[in-house]
């Protein structure tokens, strides 16, 4: 449509331009952190995250979990009798800053696995980089589904799309017959929204509607007024908290829309931009402050006495990936070869998501096994568990 058209035009000169200044700012050299020692004693893990740009606040979720599990790790005895640290590069999650700082990092022997950054394109474009060096990439927050294509060396311990929006589907579908889904337009968005087609298919659901929507938009109205029009049961959602934010309050404010609205995003971004519109939110995730998983309630515990508040989803999956990966070396060594042994044979690494509370990995896809969700509801101001 014209609309699209434009968007997309005026997408490319933000971009050119946007990159340009970020590439200025951060110099691709990443950003020192307390956190990290370049010492004998010390073993670091390198960060690839967005400190900056917009994508910033999954940056600030992402150092808050990181942070936390360090403190942990080193209270606890470090790793093979050694301090761990983090090395952090502020990528602004663009998969040029990412490539380009990645070969600094494989360079910088004290680093013995690396994890980021926020999108999986961005990690995707420095996998290569950290494959060829024989230095394992733990992209705990990537559900792209060909993430861990590159080579042996890239792991995640997040879901596939695949799980995820099939999962999201059969959630859909105890509720509504008929209806209308918009998503983002980028290569993660348009793979989500062809898991959840295909799946909605199979349980008999009627997407009476869907369209594809810019990163950067600021009125959906051309494209939800059709979606509304379609008369559905429910809209469905497939993006970020932002994204979801300006969905759900154009649906409600400007095009009267009152029926279920699945999608949003556990982010207090989300939850605060909504507002009184969001409330009813549903959708599907791995974990929530209400967890009744063991791990995760200590989790819990220790993140409100640090930070104040309840953690998210991405606190907890920044938190878990130090863990994990300080848990495998006290099994095997503190070295770039004792993390792939550990993956590769380690049982029992402690969980958090879901009901399970240790997990392996699947070693053909190197991917956590067999992932469960829990169904939420934004109840005032917060996302609950329901059934």
């Amino acid at each position: 449509m014209a609309l699209k058209s434009t968007l997309k035009k005026s997408l490319v000169a933000l971009t050119a331009v946007g990159m340009l200044s970020s590439l200025s700012a951060c110099g691709l050299g990443g950003d020192s952190s307390a956190s990290s020692d370049q010492s004998s004693d010390t073993v670091n893990i390198g960060v690839l995250y967005p400190k900056t740009g917009q994508y910033a606040e999954y940056g600030k979720m992402f150092q808050q979990g990181l942070d936390l599990a360090v403190e942990k790790v080193n209270k606890d005895g470090g790793v093979q009798g050694k301090k761990l640290g983090l090395k952090y590069f502020d990528t602004q999650s663009d998969p040029k800053q990412s490539a380009s700082v990645a070969p600094k990092i494989a360079s910088d022997s004290s680093i013995v696995a690396v994890v980021g950054d926020y999108s999986s394109g961005s990690s995707m474009a420095a996998s290569p980089t950290f494959q060829q060096a024989g230095l394992v990439h733990y992209g705990f927050n990537n559900s792209a589904a060909d993430f861990t294509s590159t080579g042996d060396h890239v792991w995640t311990p997040q879901y596939s799309q695949d799980d995820f929006q099939a999962q999201t589907a059969d959630m859909v579908a105890e509720n509504a017959k008929k209806i209308s889904v918009v998503y983002i337009e980028n290569d993660w968005g348009k793979a989500a929204y062809a898991a959840f087609e295909k799946e909605a298919k199979a349980k008999g659901l009627d997407i009476a509607y869907s369209s594809s929507f810019l990163a950067d938009s600021t009125d959906l109205s051309p494209i939800l007024i059709p979606a509304r029009d379609a008369k559905p049961d429910a809209i469905v959602h497939i993006g970020y908290g932002p994204d979801g934010a300006l969905v759900v309050n154009t649906l409600r404010d400007k095009l009267g829309y009152t029926g279920p609205f699945y999608g949003g995003q556990i982010t207090n971004e989300y939850i605060s931009t909504s507002g009184k519109n969001g409330e009813g939110t549903l959708l599907m995730a791995p974990f929530t402050a209400d967890s009744t998983n063991s791990n995760a309630k200590q989790f819990v515990k220790d993140f409100r006495a640090k930070y104040g508040t309840d953690p998210g989803e991405f606190n907890e999956t920044s938190y878990a990936a130090i863990i994990d990966l300080a848990y495998g070396m006290n099994k095997t060594s503190a070295t770039r070869d004792g993390v792939q042994q550990a993956l590769k044979t380690v049982k029992d690494f402690p969980c958090y998501v879901g009901t399970k509370t240790s997990f392996s990995f699947n070693q053909k896809t190197r991917r956590m096994k067999n992932t469960n969700f829990l169904k939420l509801e934004l109840k005032d101001g917060k996302f609950q568990i329901i059934q």
